[in-house]
């Protein structure tokens, strides 16, 4: 990804949105999301050399490869239910943007149950000894 580039289109889009939402307000929803869309695809192949190298750092440990996978997908979500919720705040939509936030927060709640339930059971089996 090209830093300079990407800076520059999230700049020129918020100008944009900015003077098109005086005029005809209907299309700075559709700015927003075309240029959300370009922003993730350009940021897409850093993400991918991201999870390259921290699978290359995993397989130099001894942790459970499952786990850090699952921390990587509660990361994506994260990140994905923010630009989402900032979205639908922008449009004056903050009811679907908290729903958006508990929503992403319920799911990174459920991937985090297989770890929660070693966590107990590790805990349990401590307690036991």
């Amino acid at each position: 990804m090209e830093i300079l580039k990407f800076l520059f289109l999230g700049v020129f889009a918020c100008v944009l949105v900015t003077f098109v939402s005086q005029y005809k307000p209907e299309f700075s929803l559709l700015i927003q999301l075309c240029t959300v869309t370009a922003l993730v695809l350009m940021m897409s192949d850093t993400a991918a050399e991201i999870f390259s190298q921290a699978q290359d750092l995993i397989r130099g440990t001894q942790l459970n490869n499952e786990y850090i996978n699952l921390l990587l997908k509660a990361l994506v979500i994260a990140v994905a239910g923010k630009v989402v919720c900032d979205i639908c705040s922008d449009t004056g939509n903050k009811a679907i943007a908290a729903c958006v936030d508990f929503g992403c927060r319920l799911s990174i709640m459920l991937l985090a149950m297989p770890m929660l339930k070693v966590l107990v059971e590790l805990a349990a089996e401590l307690i036991k000894e």
